[in-house]
């Protein structure tokens, strides 16, 4: 069973029919036309520009169709030929497709899903009715309705239909699309904030208005006759949508994705009318304006809230970016702002605000690093010509920074150093990035010339810089010292020429005289003079090593620590001494100087090696005083020779070994011990009666050598780096401190203790080499036991 309409009688054969009761009806309906055709040319004139939009492409189909179907069903109406009612029945029914189609794309846009709007969904949902729409135009076997007739119902010809199941079908269709348009709808209501769920129920309300009229005359309960009212209906609906999108700027502020993007954005942005109100904001603009727990701030004047903020919306203000400061209950926080007009509303603006608080004070705070800099940071252009100036050019030339912004930076450059550097920063030029290093010498206000060291980095590609970065340190005084030490050095190498030559030429004399003596006359002190000049030439050459070996060190390489040690042990009588290498880790050195420090260690260990700690101390009360005072005269008559020819024959005697027995003990108690004789001291002194081993190896920071020795004592551990300090009658005093010399040469560390078999052990921190020569000992070491 279809539906029908009601019956009558045939329709009289005429071309119109004017029922005075219907009118007023189909006046609304041309009405209706002439509103949505207007409301279609005007947003296709109007907003041209945005007619990419689906939105707005939407909202044009549907005033378009709204205008068809209005005036197709108005002249079908007035209309009495079956043909023709049947021609404009059809325009209605195609009509009625755009409509439908157009509410829906227009739900779907509104509702940020326009990714759905691609043309295969467009195709899809408007098959149905398009097949419907065949069938109705062509009555292929009845399916969609039975033959259209017409019958009279008071007065008034109307048509006679009865759709079949094709039409319900697609009447249910079209039904479905609109259902879905108010479902995308509703889910927007849900998810917008407050101004824009306004928005959306009225937008869902605009469209489901026509949905009740259209199922009314589907089921043949529409007045007078069946009147179908939904063309009408949808008009209303139009224009509704009309005034809330121009009125209201619907589509210029339509919650697209506004949870996702726009409420969870740190940045925060204001919708404001002309008047200055606030139309909408995000989360963050209530935060900035309003605090932590802001109340609605919709509706309020802007400039109220944030009074700064008056300058930038004012009609007529640059849309450049400017900031702010805001000052709330969290202190003073600093804003950029930019205001941008919508398109097509210049009275609706857009109100960015981003919060520059954390940046502010990151600038703050390296603005004041270069600020109060000792440094100078200057930046230049790429002809040279200062474009900023730090204020530290105060301090360290004397000048204003706005005396030399705007100068060419080589006007302060000395003359001699100019030329060269000119080229140098040309040179830099070239380089994307380039970090260079000069010394030159710059003038300051009053004149004088300081000695400075420049770094200077190319930034010219950089945008946020443009310009060449130079950072400027004033080393007047390290060029100081260094002409310092230059001159000590000088001095000291001039002091070892005076030592080298002044000594050792009378010594070369004597030693050539002892030869001729030797030769003509068999004396047995011959051998005492040969001896004694051996020392002195050993003297001599161990003063112009300790002249030279405490000169700072530049050129370092890691050195084979097993190489240097052989190097060192084969240059030293060690006589049966021992020695193990306990680590092949190479150590950072200068290796001739580290040589020479091992030599003179390997010396050290087997010189006092042979005696035991009990004739130690018996030793070092015969060779530094007793506390008697005869043996203090009798020990200064030997050490410092009288002119008496009594005391002479007595010195003689004691130092040289005279015939006497007496005088031979008396020789051999002084210099070496009471119990030995003289060539047992010697033996001693040189190759050591026990046999000393000597063990070599590397520490986390550095390396040490240590014997299994008698060992030094706690409290003469500092005293034994100084010059002339020995406990062997046969050293000089010198060894240790040449050790002493080179380590402060290195920059290292020197510490003294005890091994762990009671011997010497020197460990040296090699790592720690930043520190003054002054600091080579660690005191700490001495009352380590």
């Amino acid at each position: 069973m279809g539906i029908r309409a009601k019956d009558g009688d045939e329709s009289d054969d005429m071309s119109w029919q004017y029922p005075p009761h219907l009118l007023p009806y189909i006046g609304v309906l041309f009405l209706a036309m002439a509103i949505s055709g207007a409301l279609a040319v005007y947003t296709v004139v109007a907003r041209s520009d945005t007619m990419d939009e689906p939105s707005v492409r939407a909202f044009v189909g549907l005033n378009a169709g709204c205008a068809l179907w209005s005036g197709a069903y108005a002249l079908q109406l007035l209309s009495v030929e079956l043909s023709t009612k049947r021609l404009w029945l059809s325009v209605a029914f195609v009509s009625s497709i755009l409509v439908v189609v157009s509410v829906f794309a227009f739900a779907v846009a509104y509702s940020d899903h326009e990714r759905w709007l691609t043309r295969r969904t467009l195709l899809a949902i408007t098959f149905v009715p398009a097949v419907g729409f065949v069938l109705h135009a062509t009555q292929y076997r009845n399916l969609y309705e039975r033959p259209i007739g017409t019958t009279v119902v008071d007065g008034f010809v109307v048509l006679d239909r009865t759709l079949e199941p094709a039409a319900i079908v697609t009447l249910l269709f079209m039904y479905g699309l609109v259902i879905v348009a108010a479902g995308f709808l509703l889910k927007t209501v849900y998810e917008s904030q407050r101004v824009y769920r306004l928005q959306s129920v009225a937008v869902l309300i605009a469209i489901l208005v026509p949905f009740g009229p259209n199922i009314a005359w589907a089921l043949g309960l529409g007045p007078a006759g069946n009147l179908d009212l939904t063309p009408v209906a949808f008009t209303v609906s139009g224009v509704v949508l009309a005034v809330a999108i121009y009125r209201h700027h619907l589509l210029d502020i339509a919650p697209v994705a506004r949870t996702a993007v726009v409420e969870d954005m740190r940045d925060g942005f204001l919708v404001i009318d002309e008047a200055g109100r606030i139309r909408d904001a995000n989360a963050a603009a209530r935060r900035s304006v309003a605090g932590d727990a802001p109340p609605s701030i919709v509706g309020r004047d802007v400039t109220v809230l944030v009074p700064d903020i008056a300058p930038v919306v004012r009609d007529g203000a640059s849309t450049d970016q400017v900031e702010i400061v805001v000052d709330g209950d969290d202190g003073r926080r600093f804003f950029d702002v930019q205001v941008q007009r919508l398109s097509s509303a210049d009275e609706i603006r857009l109100v960015l605000l981003r919060d520059v608080t954390r940046q502010h004070a990151v600038e703050q705070r390296y603005q004041s690093f270069i600020e109060n800099a000792s440094d100078l940071i200057t930046m230049v252009d790429d002809r040279g010509i200062i474009r900023y100036q730090s204020p530290s050019c105060t301090t360290v030339l004397g000048f204003e920074p706005s005396e030399l912004v705007g100068r060419s930076a080589f006007e302060l450059v000395h003359p001699d150093d100019r030329a060269q550097l000119v080229e140098q920063f040309r040179n830099g030029l070239d380089a994307n990035i380039s970090v260079d290093r000069a010394e030159y010498r710059l003038r300051t206000a009053d004149g004088n010339w300081r000695d400075v060291e420049t770094i200077g980095s190319n930034l010219l590609e950089d945008p946020f810089v443009e310009g060449v970065v130079l950072n400027t340190r004033d080393i007047t005084d390290r060029k100081q010292r260094e002409r310092e030490i230059r001159r000590s050095n000088e001095q000291l190498e001039r002091f070892a020429d005076v030592v080298s030559h002044d000594l050792r030429n009378p010594l070369n004399v004597a030693q050539g005289y002892l030869e001729l003596a030797s030769d003509d006359v068999d004396c047995a002190h011959h051998d005492d003079i040969a001896l004694a000049h051996d020392r002195m030439e050993s003297i001599i050459e161990d003063v112009l090593r300790l002249a030279r070996e405490g000169r700072p060190i530049d050129d370092t390489e890691p050195v084979d620590l097993v190489r240097v040690v052989d190097r060192a042990w084969a240059t030293v009588d060690t006589g049966e001494a021992t020695r193990s290498v306990a680590s092949e880790r190479p150590i950072v050195a200068d290796e001739d100087r580290l040589v020479r420090l091992l030599e003179n260690l390997f010396r050290n260990s087997v010189e006092h090696s042979s005696t035991s700690p009990a004739s130690r101390v018996q030793q070092d009360s015969v060779e530094h005083s007793s506390t008697s005072p005869a043996s203090r005269v009798q020990q200064d008559s030997v050490e410092h020779s009288s002119t008496s020819p009594a005391s002479r024959v007595q010195q003689d005697s004691v130092e040289h070994s005279s015939t006497s027995s007496d005088s031979q003990a008396r020789q051999n108690s002084v210099e070496h011990s009471p119990t030995t004789s003289r060539s047992q001291a010697d033996d001693s002194a040189e190759h050591g009666s026990e046999t000393v081993h000597v063990r070599i190896g590397t520490t986390p920071d550095g390396f040490f050598v240590e014997d299994d020795g008698p060992g030094i004592p706690a409290d003469d551990r500092e005293r034994v780096l100084e010059y002339g300090e020995t406990s062997s009658p046969s050293g000089t005093g010198f060894g240790l401190a040449i050790v002493d010399e080179i380590v402060d040469g290195h920059g290292w560390t020197l510490r003294i203790t005890e091994s762990v078999d009671g011997g010497a052990r020197f460990e040296f921190d090699t790592a720690d080499t930043s520190r003054t020569a002054t600091g080579t000992r660690d005191p700490s070491a001495v009352d380590d036991a």
